[in-house]
């Protein structure tokens, strides 16, 4: 093999094991994102996981005599898509520029990305958006 084609392989490979690094960071970064909201001015609390799911609900005694129980349950809705829209956004800084569009939306798996081996090193190249030499 030409020097120059293995020294342009190995620059793939030390890019593709950059980047592989990088998104493992970020998803161990994904895996502790959390957001708390609140409603009804701070009688209703609550705090959602990265998928969205409700983790905590908190009531302040006061609740029962200031709101129905309508006006309770939407108060927690709010709060709840509050908090969701907040995970969401996060997971979009955090993903941006190494994983695709809409990936944190669509519950992408990041690992399938970059695969720890290359099988097709031209796939590669055109994920990391490398143009041949």
């Amino acid at each position: 093999m030409r020097a120059e084609w293995q020294a342009h392989i190995d620059d793939l490979l030390r890019t593709y094991q950059e980047k592989r690094q990088q998104i493992q960071e970020m998803q161990a970064r994904l895996e502790t994102i959390e957001a708390e909201a609140e409603a009804a001015d701070g009688l209703v609390k609550v705090k959602v996981d990265r998928q969205g799911r409700l983790t905590s609900l908190e009531l302040d005694p006061r609740v029962y005599r200031k709101l129905g129980s309508e006006e309770l349950a939407e108060a927690i809705m709010e709060a709840s898509k509050d908090a969701s829209g907040q995970v969401a956004e996060q997971m979009r800084t955090a993903m941006q520029g190494l994983a695709p569009e809409g990936a944190a939306e669509a519950g992408f798996d990041l690992g399938k990305l970059l695969p720890e081996r290359p099988d097709d090193i031209e796939a590669v190249r055109e994920r990391l958006g490398i143009l041949p030499r």
